[in-house]
């Protein structure tokens, strides 16, 4: 089936896929103190790049995503299933962006985040639960696996610990990895005949 003429549903994917691996380099190369909560940075440009990266990525989610939740072809519940997640997690990034960008803190991102993955979570149980997608456990597996990210940011940003650091990297890796999947396999269909 042919995407609808104003879809962007794949180049959000392409832009979920994106976050993960800007905030996996940024929790592996940046030399962040959970105890005052700043970024400790000789390499400001570096900082300012994955900051303004995180936040055009999260901006572009959040546009795209409101525009599904009131404009988008697709009845039912779609709106709410694609453009809340969106939009959420678009909001998310912009804060977590701005954060680094501005040197400031990340722990008030993380508790956002939190929620955000509570919402993702829900969604995912309710894509299995009412059947809402072609393949209902990939498509929960893929809604799950940012939750789980955004969960594991709230110790990554709270103590000053290698390994929950690398762990919420190879998850934000993995989840982005499983959008990259995502993104090819509907942009491949929506640009099919």
């Amino acid at each position: 089936m042919a995407a609808p003429r104003f879809d962007m549903l794949d180049s959000m994917m392409w832009s979920i896929a994106a976050s993960g691996l800007i905030a996996a380099v940024a929790a592996l190369r940046l030399h962040y103190n959970a105890r005052t909560d700043t970024i400790e940075e000789d390499n400001k440009t570096m900082v300012t790049g994955l900051g303004l990266a995180l936040t055009t990525t999260g901006f572009y989610l959040f546009i795209t995503s409101i525009y599904i939740s009131f404009m988008w072809v697709f009845s039912g519940s779609y709106p709410i299933l694609f453009g809340g997640a969106g939009a959420l997690g678009g909001l998310v990034l912009v804060s977590g962006g701005l954060a680094l960008t501005f040197r400031k803190g990340l722990q008030g991102t993380s508790y956002f985040a939190l929620v955000a993955a509570i919402y993702l979570l829900t969604d995912a149980v309710a894509i299995i639960q009412y059947n809402m997608t072609k393949n209902p456990t990939l498509s929960a597996v893929l809604y799950g696996a940012p939750a789980v990210a955004m969960i594991l940011g709230v110790p990554a940003t709270h103590v000053n610990n290698k390994v929950a650091r690398w762990v919420f990297a190879v998850f934000a890796i993995l989840y982005a990895i499983g959008w990259i999947y995502f993104g090819y396999t509907t942009t491949m269909s929506h640009l099919g005949p």
